[in-house]
């Protein structure tokens, strides 16, 4: 067998171990908010008779947060069972990328998903739901704009989150914690060029024009590339810590 089948044999192994675990904590997280925010938030508003604001739009924040500490779980939760397994440090690296990933598009399709269910709700009513921070798209029927928003926010808040958590398995908790700044640095890089969110309604108050969808959109992917690739290569370097007693 080939060194990168072997790799790729590995890696998936390590991949599919990750999603397992993840699996019911990710279930029940999305039945969460799919509840709070599209449920009840939308027959509240309605029998209150408020304004036509999109209540789903508050659940952005909830499918970045929440996915971002479960990156932050990956080396420290994972990595030692996966060596345990005889998977390689480089294996593990591209299943923690898969993860990310797969975490993210899952957000993302969540996002999108109800986005819809409400334009379609807020439609039965004479409504079109408004949103209250910017976005790449207009109107919760724009799917094929809200997947790759969402898709690229969040893996950014994942692949944040794995950073996060490896350096402080690397390094302990004072270190990363004086450099949290700089961990956070990817992130906000991918905040500040898509301009969604919170991010875009701070540039908006700050009067700073966001780059043009044609140029924010390759160079976001790019920075998510790039911390996806520095992760490669720092896992590698990570020690497992001695078990305790």
């Amino acid at each position: 067998m080939s060194a990168a089948a072997l790799t790729y044999r590995r890696a998936r192994a390590s991949f599919l171990d990750l999603s397992t675990g993840f699996s019911l904590s990710i279930a029940w997280f999305v039945a969460t908010v799919a509840v709070i925010f599209l449920v009840i938030g939308v027959i509240v508003s309605f029998a209150t008779g408020g304004t036509s604001e999109s209540i789903w739009e508050n659940s952005q924040y909830a499918t970045r947060y929440f996915p971002l500490s479960m990156g932050i779980m990956i080396t420290a939760a994972y990595l030692p069972v996966a060596i345990a397994s005889g998977v390689t440090r480089r294996s593990f690296g591209w299943a923690g990328a898969g993860v990310v990933l797969a975490l993210s598009g899952l957000m993302a399709l969540l996002e999108a998903v109800g986005y819809l269910i409400e334009y379609g709700l807020y439609r039965l009513v004479d409504q079109v739901p408004e949103f209250t921070t910017p976005h790449l798209f207009d109107q919760g029927y724009q799917f094929w704009i809200i997947l790759p928003e969402v898709w690229i926010i969040v893996a950014a808040n994942v692949a944040a989150g794995w950073l996060i958590g490896s350096a402080y398995y690397k390094w302990g908790w004072l270190g990363p914690t004086l450099a949290l700044p700089l961990l956070l640095l990817p992130l906000l890089a991918v905040e500040a060029i898509m301009a969604v969110g919170w991010a875009g309604s701070a540039l908006d108050a700050l009067n700073i024009e966001p780059l043009p969808t044609a140029a924010g959109v390759p160079a976001a992917l790019a920075v998510v590339a790039l911390t996806l690739a520095g992760m490669q290569r720092f896992v590698r370097t990570i020690d497992l810590r001695p078990q305790k007693s």
